[in-house]
């Protein structure tokens, strides 16, 4: 099969409607802030109701959940051809805690990529070890191989004296297996949920928000850094599991 013919329906996995769809678990500690970013996501896909936004990000529970998100959130750039707007994202997430271990072994099956989603603070750090060796333990001899594998290291806005060194986190991911040597900034990524969503509630309590917003919408050109900080890491795990299957596909 050449990789013109082939479609995103022969890469992921169709629901009931029809769609493409791929699996990916926030997989992370507690209070790390993947809540928060699933809070972002929301508050890009539901642009169209800006009040209910602002309230969407006043209100961040912890709580596990999963959250349908299609493409138009992560703008995933065409990859090997493969353009990503019937792709319907399928996000999970569980509590950190030690209780909901259970509850994190079955969120785990059938999933398609993993993103670890990690803590800067310090404090956290014996937290972060746990959390990727237990992620590894899960997946088996498939981690960061037939299910790729990227870490997300939120709280970027932290004090520099307060965050643990970044060099620390290569290190241990390169160790562990998770990430590979080369090309690192291709698999470990940094930034502040925190942020994301206080510059969009600015600009959603704006009184120039004309200047941002499209039919109540928020222009793709006008997302702020911050923003794009946190989606990157699902558009990469997009792209490495394309590339990953169409290898298996094409006997690559």
């Amino acid at each position: 099969m050449s990789q013109s013919e082939l479609q995103l329906s022969d890469i992921f996995s169709v629901d009931k409607d029809g769609k493409p769809t791929i699996k990916i678990v926030l997989f992370g500690p507690t209070l790390a802030g993947k809540t928060s970013m699933l809070t972002v996501f929301n508050a890009l896909r539901r642009m169209e109701d800006p009040d209910l936004i602002v309230s969407s990000l006043t209100k961040i529970q912890e709580y596990g959940r999963t959250v349908f998100f299609d493409h138009s959130v992560f703008q995933t750039p065409p990859f090997k051809g493969k353009k990503f707007d019937r792709l319907r994202y399928h996000l999970w997430t569980v509590p950190g805690e030690e209780r909901h271990k259970a509850q994190r072994d079955i969120v785990m099956r059938g999933v398609d990529a993993v993103l670890l989603f990690l803590n800067f603070e310090k404090t956290a750090w014996d937290s972060n070890v746990k959390t990727v060796k237990e992620a590894k333990a899960k997946i088996g001899e498939k981690f960061g191989k037939k299910i790729p594998v990227v870490a997300y290291i939120n709280k970027s806005d932290l004090p520099p004296e307060e965050r643990t060194d970044k060099r620390a986190f290569i290190t241990f991911l390169q160790d562990i297996e998770a990430i590979p040597k080369e090309n690192v900034a291709n698999y470990i990524m940094t930034g502040s949920c925190l942020n994301a969503r206080n510059d969009l509630l600015t600009i959603l309590k704006s009184e120039n928000r004309d200047e941002y917003l499209e039919n109540e919408r928020l222009k793709t050109s006008k997302r702020p850094d911050s923003v794009w900080l946190v989606v990157r890491p699902i558009q990469k795990l997009t792209q490495l599991v394309v590339q990953q299957r169409m290898e298996v596909l094409q006997g690559i």
